[in-house]
This record gives structure tokens, sequence and C-alpha cells, in this order.
């Protein structure tokens, strides 16, 4: 039988790994352009926001022991109420990884590869993500925990090569447009934070489950600290804006970084590691997504349902006509999906399952 328990590490990496993809792709142009100087403001009032949502699945994950949503929500309402869960979220994780796949693959045609079809490069990365998915023995989760720290270091090492060209009054107002736009309008930006929605299926493949509050913590406090560290290079460097029109604000940022003759063009290096980090992210969705099926159908192998996820995956990754058309789509439709799906149904199934379980102890 396939191995599938991980352990701390790998789990925070496969985590942060997750929520880091989005950052990179659109996380840093959409935030700075909802919420503008308030961008700072805004994210740490969303850290505080996601902080406490984890705690209380994590506290709700806790009370069902190696459980995942899809067991829990067999428990509270039968095979019927599984089926719409997992179905929901697995026609989540491929929508939003299609969407995703696209506009990286917009990104790298526009800005290396201008003669490619796009098809080739979406092509390319799904199927070194489908080849990645097929390894076992955790060598899927071994391999993104080896990319982890080059994501961490990058991105500080980003961060502080860029400070020199900082302008700290980019900040004001403090408050940006409006309190209205910093702090009910900028709530959309929580879709970064990818990752929450994976946490629900994360039980059953930790070796310890009751790790499963601190793996989440560590991982979202991460995840908060890069989003910090990515807006604020943006935010700083970049003068004179209220929105950003560029593919990818933090390529922008990079192709800022000179350290002597030897050293310069160094986006090339950036964007081979978000290229991996990429590949990786796509590899772990697939990965749930397969999971979801095997579980539903009660497979003993999830070899086929990978396969079906990939191609389901890149047909949506070619849904949308373009990049603005994908990004429009994100921000007026998925963002609004990942909060019904994750804040309202996902936790509203947690809540009364634990009710329910509360009920037949006090009913004995």
């Amino acid at each position: 039988m396939e191995n599938t328990k991980i352990g701390n590490k790998e789990a925070i990496a496969l985590l942060t790994t997750i929520s880091f993809n989005q950052i990179i792709i659109f996380g840093v142009k959409s935030i700075i352009n909802n919420t503008s100087s308030a961008s700072l403001l805004n994210l740490l009032y969303l850290s505080i926001i996601i902080l406490i949502f984890t705690i209380l699945i994590c506290y709700l994950l806790n009370k069902f022991p190696s459980f995942d949503l899809l067991d829990i929500s067999d428990y509270l309402g039968g095979k019927i109420l599984k089926w719409i869960i997992g179905i929901l979220f697995f026609i989540y994780f491929i929508i939003f990884a299609g969407n995703s796949l696209h506009l990286f693959s917009s990104c790298l045609e526009i800005i290396y590869f201008p003669l490619t079809l796009l098809i080739f490069i979406r092509s390319f990365l799904i199927i070194g993500a489908t080849i990645t998915c097929l390894f076992k023995n955790n060598a899927l989760y071994r391999s993104n925990f080896i990319v982890f720290p080059l994501i961490i270091i990058t991105t500080i090492f980003m961060f502080f090569s860029d400070m020199k060209y900082f302008n700290i009054e980019n900040v004001y107002p403090i408050f940006g447009d409006s309190l209205f736009y910093t702090f009910i309008v900028g709530l959309n930006n929580m879709i970064v934070f990818q990752s929450l929605a994976y946490i629900f299926f994360l039980p059953p493949l930790l070796k310890n489950t009751q790790n499963i509050k601190k793996i989440a913590i560590t991982s979202i406090v991460i995840s908060c600290i890069l989003n910090l560290l990515c807006v604020a290079t943006v935010l700083f460097t970049f003068d004179g804006f209220t929105e950003i029109d560029e593919l990818l604000p933090l390529y922008s940022a990079v192709k800022h970084i000179e350290y002597g003759e030897f050293f310069r063009k160094m986006d090339s290096i950036f964007f081979l590691i978000w290229i991996i980090s990429f590949v990786s992210y796509l590899s772990l969705t697939l990965k749930f997504s397969a999971n979801i099926l095997k579980k539903l159908t009660y497979s003993k192998s999830n070899f086929f349902f990978i396969f079906i996820s990939a191609f389901l995956l890149f047909i949506t990754s070619g849904w949308q006509k373009n990049y603005n058309t994908s990004l429009m789509f994100t921000e007026n439709f998925l963002s609004y999906f990942f909060f019904i799906l994750v804040f309202v149904i996902a936790i509203l199934v947690l809540l009364l399952a634990f009710i329910k379980k509360k009920i037949k102890r006090w009913s004995k």
C-alpha cells in the first residue's frame, strides 16, 4: 500500500506552497489594486481573521481524529452530504487550479515565450505536475519540501535587495481610498490564503493528527509574512500608482535586483524557482482532487483519478480567452466561491457535526 503519511515539516511546506503561488500569480496585483496604499494594513487585518478561522477549523477537526471533511460529512449527513461536499471541493480545486494555470502560462508566454502557443506551455506544466504526482512513497511531498526553503529565501532576498529603492511614503494615506475599501471590499483578498481549503483534507495524511493546529497556524503565519514581504516590496518600490498594470508585479520588482556585473538579470533565476513551485502546487492540487474522488468511490488507488483530474484541470485552463478575463474570473467569481465554500459551508458542516457528537454523548 502506498504510504501517504507525512510529517509536520512536509505538511507546513505543502500548505505554504499553495498560498505562495497565489501571491505570485495574482495576489500582489489584486491586493494593491483593491486597497492601494492600505494594502499592508489590509493584510494585517486579514491575517488576524484568517488565524482566528484557522484555530476554529483545527479545533473542530481535532474532535474527529484522522477524519477529513468528507468523513465528517458522512458522519453528519450520510453518503449524500459526503458526495455534495466532495464534488463541491473537487470542482473548486480543479477550476481554481485551471484558472491559475491559465494566468501563469499567459505570463510565461508574454514574458519569455512570445512565439510559443499558450496550449503548449499549459501542456508542459500539467504534464510535469502529473508525472510528479504519480511518484509513490511521498516523493511529491518530499520534493515540495525541497522547494519550500527556496521560496522563503528568494522572497526575503528580493525584499532586502529592493530596499534601496523603497519610498516609505507610498504607504500614505494609511487607510487607502476609504475605510470601506480597506476593511470591507478588501475581504476579497482572503482568496490568497488558498491553503485554508486544503486544511480540511489534511488529517488523514498526517503521521500525528494532533499536530494539525500547530501545522496550520505555522503555515498561515509563514504565508502572512511572505504576503507582507511581497506586497511591501511592490508597494514601496514603485511610485505614483493607484493600480498595477504589470502581469506579475513581483517580476518587475525582481528586475531591479543587481549585484555587480556577474549577478545581473537575476529575474530568470527567480522565475525558474516560481515555475518549479507552481508545478509543485499543481501536483498537490491533483493529489488532493484525486484523493477526493478515491474516497467518494471507495477505490483502492487514486492512479486513474489523477489522470482524470489532470485532464479536467487542463480543459478548465483553456476556458478563458486571455489573462485579463482569467483575472476578472478570479476576483468576481472564485473569490466568492472560496468564501462561501470555506467560511460558510465547510465550517457549518464541522459545527453541526460537533453539535451532533455532543448531543449523542449527552444522550448516553
